[in-house]
């Protein structure tokens, strides 16, 4: 499965399940498999956290069987009850797959990466981030979701800064490396725009780079679409590739990462829980600053390119 959260004519956000043929939207699905369900739309952290006895996973699963079965003719809408739940890409605002959360949990993934960033600063990564996978508090006061417009930050150096997403399907305490793997529900895409010299001094203080805009999406694509890209030692055969107005600038395997998501799940429970819902991040991947490559300017467009985990594209204000 594909999941997302979306509004659309200005209503509340609901969460759907992207598929070939559209949007559907879970809370008018429901109708299909249960005679009950809550007043209002489960957000996306709800449904994986089961908090409503008829709103969790296995039911959305089942919700997109339905109505990938009764879709038998090329007109993309589905009408049960007078109700849309089937809905064309173009017609829906898609956001942030997890818009609603506080906070989430920012690794260090691949080190060279940030052995490039404090080299530029003239310093040496620390030696204790090669011990164990550095986790800072990511936040960001607005996640934006795929095609959006950012407002263009007053810096004269604006990079962004390209990170993968995981999301941990179910509480997980003082787990291994391999059972982290087996609780990673999907995987999504994060850019966060920054102020390329406040970013690399915040890094090299041991600090959490501030946004200045952070986009997030197109999806939570489920680690069952991505069996054939998972590899023996827990790291996943996915290129990511950076572009700015359709031309590639950075690019990266994470088959070529230094921790393993499942070892940073593992070490985030090492005596505490992590429950489900939980979002973690990779940290720097790539970025132009790394790359060497020019800052953004007004009106540029930009994209991440991830293959199975569908591209995440916005433009910058002009």
């Amino acid at each position: 499965m594909r999941l997302v959260s979306f509004r659309r004519d200005g209503t509340r956000v609901h969460a759907g399940i992207a598929t070939e043929h559209g949007i559907i939207d879970v809370h008018e699905g429901l109708a299909l498999v249960n005679d009950e369900r809550p007043a209002t739309p489960a957000s996306l952290s709800d449904i994986i956290r089961g908090t409503h006895d008829t709103v969790h996973l296995g039911a959305v699963s089942v919700i997109q069987e339905v109505v990938e079965q009764l879709q038998t003719s090329s007109d993309i809408s589905y009408w049960f009850g007078g109700v849309e739940m089937l809905m064309r890409r173009n017609d829906v605002q898609l956001l942030a797959p997890f818009a609603d959360i506080p906070y989430w949990r920012r690794c260090a993934l691949h080190l060279p990466s940030y052995e490039t960033i404090f080299k530029q600063r003239g310093d040496v990564l620390p030696m204790h981030w090669y011990e164990h996978i550095p986790i800072w508090a990511g936040f960001a006061p607005q996640l934006h979701g795929d095609r959006s417009v950012l407002p263009f930050p007053d810096t004269t150096a604006c990079d962004v800064e390209c990170e993968v997403v995981w999301v941990v399907g179910r509480d997980v305490r003082n787990c291994d490396p391999e059972d982290g793997l087996d609780a990673i529900l999907g995987l999504s895409l994060l850019c966060s725009v920054v102020d390329a010299t406040r970013a690399s001094e915040d890094v090299l203080h041991g600090q959490w780079s501030r946004p200045l805009g952070v986009v997030m999406g197109p999806a939570l694509t489920c680690v069952d679409e991505l069996v054939e890209f998972m590899l023996p030692d827990g790291r996943f055969r996915i290129e990511v590739r950076l572009l700015v107005n359709d031309v590639p600038v950075a690019q990266i395997n994470l088959r070529d990462v230094h921790y393993t998501m499942g070892s940073a799940i593992a070490h985030a429970s090492d005596g505490q829980a992590v429950q489900a819902a939980s979002v973690f991040s990779s940290g720097v991947l790539c970025s132009l600053g790394i790359a060497g490559a020019p800052w953004l300017v007004p009106g540029d467009v930009v994209e991440l390119d991830a293959g199975p985990l569908g591209a995440l594209r916005w433009t910058m204000e002009g």
